[in-house]
């Protein structure tokens, strides 16, 4: 038996893995993680490179190691100085400098040592600690830490479930067989989405792809240096959160998330391309869409478009997180969930005993935070001011 299990391999899995070992000096031997790919950070890794990022949204403070500052020691390193290191505001750091640092931190502290690839079917309570079912074996525990992503969900609009199993041309930027052969033979390429992932992706394919790109989108482009408001992250926002119940904690995580939007640098990057033929826009609404098994017909809210091929970057479906999993779990520890569905947890993120959550799953505690880079560091606070009780 270990001590923890982390199931979920991500940004947060990988941060909290890193603060048991060298932070609360848990035995490497007693923390395992459990996640379906074979290197951390594979989803991030995929999806920032499919929407061709350059700059985070985050600052250089929301990294994954547990010294604040690490991310800027590192940029001074002899070894990177011939790539980008932050814009401003708030000191982003590039994509490739965040990844590069990622690795090390990984690599110095071992972290792809703890990792089991295997996904998790089922959790059962086993007198004190927990088995969990997977497909790499039962693993015994006496903790459990959900650090499960949206990252299996993404959103397909109603719209798009005919195309796709008609063998349209369609794909969505978060699904894991993404990529380029997609797109690389189209004449016309349309991006459906209105937020940072759709501004980039459109303009990447417009750079890289020989035919034209559009982006389409519901509402006008918004500009906006990140994606909610900073004063979520400390007790600014959070003390009045954290007195309201459940369901307002939902609306206000709702409400906060500034959906659709994209920084300035971004929406400065996009307009150029529109600017000089690369890249086209419209506004509007997809009703319904239809293909004659080569083009595909869109018909919006002003007109009818065509298209060869279609990408759609529509974010992720808000359910919870897990599925059948996390639907298993709830039911054999009767575990209490708020009319969204999301686990109702106390400052400690613990949803039973001996179960505690992070990311999306911890939002009705964390806040509008949650899903981020700062969520996991958050997290990672909580459960260390609450040690001495778990």
């Amino acid at each position: 038996m270990i001590e923890w299990l982390i199931i979920g391999g991500g940004i947060h899995g990988t941060y909290l893995s890193h603060l048991l070992v060298n932070q609360v000096g848990v035995d490497r031997d007693e923390v395992k993680v459990l996640d379906p790919h074979e290197e951390p950070l594979a989803a991030w890794l995929m999806f920032t490179a499919n929407c061709g990022m350059h700059y985070l949204r985050s600052p250089a403070t929301h990294n994954i190691d547990i010294p604040v500052l690490s991310l800027y020691r590192y940029a001074k390193s002899s070894t990177i100085k011939s790539i980008d290191t932050f814009i401003p505001p708030y000191n982003r750091p590039s994509l490739p400098l965040f990844n590069m640092h990622c690795d090390h931190i990984i690599r110095h502290n071992r972290l792809g040592a703890l990792r089991i690839v295997g996904r998790a079917l089922a959790l059962e309570k086993n007198g004190r600690s927990i088995t969990a079912a997977t497909t790499a074996g039962p693993l015994k525990a006496r903790n459990v830490i959900l650090a499960i992503g949206l990252s299996e969900q993404p959103y397909w609009p109603p719209w798009a479930y005919s195309l796709k199993t008609s063998g349209a041309r369609i794909n969505h930027l978060f699904d894991f067989n993404f990529g380029p052969a997609k797109t690389s033979a189209s004449s016309l390429t349309v991006v459906v989405g209105g937020g940072i992932s759709a501004i980039q992706t459109s303009i990447k394919l417009s750079a890289s792809l020989s035919g034209k790109v559009r982006l389409i989108s519901r509402h006008p482009l918004r500009i906006s240096p990140y994606d909610f408001d900073p004063c979520w992250i400390g007790p600014k926002c959070l003390k009045e959160f954290h007195l309201s119940d459940f369901g307002k904690r939902r609306n206000s995580v709702d409400q906060a998330r500034i959906n659709g939007s994209a920084p300035r640098e971004v929406m400065a990057e996009f307009h150029r391309a529109v600017s000089t033929g690369q890249l086209e826009y419209q506004q509007g609404r997809i009703q319904c869409a239809s293909t004659d098994g080569r083009r595909i017909r869109l018909k919006t809210d002003t007109d009818i478009k065509w298209a060869d091929a279609v990408v759609l970057a529509t974010g992720f479906h808000p359910e919870r997180p897990g599925g059948a999993f996390i639907d298993q779990a709830i039911r054999s520890f009767s575990l209490k969930c708020g009319a969204c569905g999301y686990p109702l947890v106390g400052k400690d993120l613990r949803w039973s005993e001996n179960i505690f959550v992070t990311g999306p799953l911890a939002e009705l505690q964390l806040g509008p935070c949650a899903r981020n880079i700062i969520g996991a560091r958050n997290a990672g606070r909580l459960l260390l001011n609450n040690w001495s009780s778990l």
